[in-house]
């Protein structure tokens, strides 16, 4: 049977994901605290025992010239001992279903590990989210960064809105909140370089990378490195160095050759 969750469903849910995504960081307490949501979590069972999961998070993405609804598949998981039964199966076509009547336009992933763009190919996902990532090691000085805050929020949206695709996912001003809470919370906190009072960029940055690190120059690559305290660092930013996620459009497929997603909780 697949059904969407609900609140009392929530510790076998939580059981299910420490058993395929072992915690790191305290990220599962605080994604359970803060972002779990029963209602677009779709469960497989068999008699009454949980099987796998996904969870359909709802998002916008800019696409010809306008937002639109999509949906974002996330915490897609199979308990082993039910692996290999079709489970993932059913609850992706009939996450496409409900997609469908609500008219939107695609559902969107970020494969876990390489060979999952693969796995997802026969259902219609195709490689299209792109991003540019690689190894920054510190050198010299560089430029300091100032700890960012949501007063900063304005000047992040437009930093983002001009230096990614056109094509990417929307961020209204409550997911840059929830975005810096986060990494306040349990990563090292935002950081962004200001032109006088003009944000000209910014890094989102956990303890060994930077997840999102948008018009960095390399003397801001120098600050931020050693601000950290770091030899080295992780850093992704828009580009087209690296596919980092798919997408199965519900419509004819759109012009725009590639698409930017990133902190999506991934």
């Amino acid at each position: 049977m697949i059904r969407f969750a609900r609140r009392e469903d929530t510790p076998r849910i939580r059981a299910l994901w420490e058993t395929c995504f072992p915690d790191e960081g305290g990220f599962n307490d605080y994604f359970f605290s803060h972002y779990f949501d029963p209602s677009v979590t779709l469960l497989s069972c068999e008699n009454e025992v949980l099987c796998a999961m996904v969870q359909m998070l709802p998002c916008r993405l800019m696409v010809d010239g306008g937002s639109r609804s999509i949906t974002y598949i996330y915490g897609a998981c199979t308990d082993p001992a039910h692996r290999r039964k079709g489970h993932m199966a059913r609850l992706l076509e009939q996450s496409f279903s409900i997609d469908r009547a609500a008219g939107r336009a695609a559902t969107t992933l970020i494969p876990a590990e390489p060979w999952l763009f693969d796995f997802y190919r026969p259902f219609g996902y195709r490689p299209f989210f792109r991003v540019e990532k690689r190894e920054i090691v510190q050198r010299e000085p560089g430029a300091s960064p100032t700890r960012l805050t949501v007063a900063d929020i304005p000047q992040l949206a437009l930093v983002y809105e001009q230096k990614t695709p056109v094509c990417r996912i929307v961020r209204e001003e409550r997911d840059w909140q929830e975005q810096i809470a986060m990494f306040d919370a349990i990563g090292r906190g935002v950081y962004g370089w200001f032109d006088g009072s003009r944000l000209t960029a910014y890094a989102f940055c956990w303890e060994d990378s930077a997840q999102e690190a948008i018009g960095l120059t390399g003397a801001q690559e120098q600050g931020l490195l050693h601000m950290l305290g770091r030899a080295s660092l992780t850093v992704t930013g828009s580009g087209q160095g690296a596919t980092l996620g798919c997408i199965k459009w519900y419509e004819e497929e759109r012009h725009a050759p590639f698409g930017y997603m990133n902190l999506m909780l991934n």
